[in-house]
């Protein structure tokens, strides 16, 4: 188990190089001139000229490439061009409701799909089977913006139930539950469909198999016998899915955080790339990417939990 979790973290590590070459061309391509952009609209071009040094900007790529790789191996992710802030202050700031955003999505929608999709595959062609999977296919079809402006319309404008603008509070407080109602809900909304219809799948295929035929045999309650030994068994393509949706969902949590003013990595993203913020910009693109490599390997991880054949290689 030791090495399988060393051996995922070294393939991690050309990822992430990889991940960080491929955001610092991104951002070269950027049309405006991050020099102007600090200098202001009025400065002379001496004035550009002489930020453009102060920045780098004058040397070859690979040279600014090298510089920022080293800058990084410190710990130092550069100050912002905009407000003129270190860029890990801001992102220590916006991490954590982006987190609190992303629990509050997985707390109930993880639970929420894997129980549809084992109740409709265990009332297989049934009414609740069909009721499932067009749910489950409106959550895939349907644009997270959509849900948002919806529930925006209807739940907090109309109704007049929930909040739907900013962060109320830490997740703990009743202010913060209420503020994270609404984006929760709509981010979880599109995580819902994959997952039921992959463990319908999943258990579909386990519940034929012979050792759920023979703990059938044995006499055992049928509600063990789904749990215990159909769905544990088809979790495992469960678990791949939910952790390539979580990298995905990173991505939701961008447009959400943007439509329901979520102070949080994704709507700091936003902002920094219309503004040509680039060690800014950089630093979300590190956050954002690292958490997807994380959640990939935790999911590797898990499948030495759920598949001792995973322990044994």
């Amino acid at each position: 188990m030791l090495r399988h979790a060393v051996q995922r973290l070294l393939m991690a590590v050309p990822v992430m190089f990889g991940v960080l070459l491929v955001g610092f061309l991104l951002m070269q391509v950027v049309p405006t001139d991050p020099a102007v952009v600090r200098a202001g609209p009025t400065a002379s071009a001496e004035v550009v000229d002489a930020i453009r040094r102060d920045l780098g900007l004058d040397q070859p790529l690979y040279v600014q490439f090298g510089i920022y790789l080293w800058r990084l191996a410190q710990g130092d992710l550069g100050v912002s061009i905009i407000n003129n802030v270190p860029v890990s202050q801001e992102l220590g700031a916006t991490i954590g409701p982006t987190l609190e955003l992303m629990f509050a999505s997985l707390f109930w929608s993880i639970p929420l799909g894997i129980a549809m999709g084992t109740v409709g595959a265990y009332y297989r062609g049934a009414l609740v089977d069909r009721i499932v999977m067009a749910f489950s296919v409106a959550g895939v079809s349907v644009p997270v913006f959509f849900v948002g402006l919806l529930l925006i319309w209807f739940v907090g404008f109309q109704w007049q139930w929930l909040p739907f603008t900013g962060r109320g509070g830490p997740l703990w407080t009743m202010e913060g539950i209420r503020a994270v109602a609404l984006p929760a809900i709509t981010l979880g909304g599109v995580f819902v469909g994959p997952i039921a219809r992959m463990t319908r799948t999943a258990v579909l295929d386990v519940l034929g198999a012979e050792h759920v035929r023979t703990a059938r045999a044995k006499g055992l309650p049928e509600r063990l016998v789904v749990l215990r030994h159909a769905l544990r068994n088809a979790l495992i393509p469960v678990v791949t899915l939910i952790g390539l949706q979580i990298g995905f969902l990173l991505g939701g949590a961008v447009v959400t955080e943007q439509v329901f003013s979520w102070p949080g990595v994704g709507r700091l993203a936003v902002g920094a790339i219309t503004s040509s913020d680039l060690p800014m910009a950089q630093g979300t693109i590190i956050v954002l990417s690292l958490g997807f490599i994380i959640v990939n390997l935790v999911v590797d991880l898990l499948y030495g939990v759920l598949d001792p054949r995973v322990r044994a290689s």
